[in-house]
């Protein structure tokens, strides 16, 4: 499989840290937002644990962000 020069390589993080970088503290939300498909779950060789992006992650809260900003917007006209 042939890689774009401007793809980057996943920053993996478990679902502990997700949970952490989303404001949460248990991991029952990742897995809830994997389900979902709004996360990706990947898993490495040799390994039991399952990661997330960080990228991905960061992302989810930049969106709500964008989200909350509109409604607030919404509101207050």
């Amino acid at each position: 499989m042939k890689e774009d020069s401007g793809t980057q390589k996943p920053i993996l993080v478990n679902f502990t840290e997700a949970a952490a970088i989303l404001g949460y503290k248990t991991n029952q939300v990742v897995k809830k937002l994997i389900r979902e498909d709004h996360l990706k779950q990947y898993k490495l060789p040799d390994s039991k644990r399952n990661y997330v992006d960080k990228k991905e992650v960061e992302a989810l809260i930049r969106l709500l962000d964008k989200g909350n900003d509109t409604q607030t917007t919404k509101d207050d006209s």
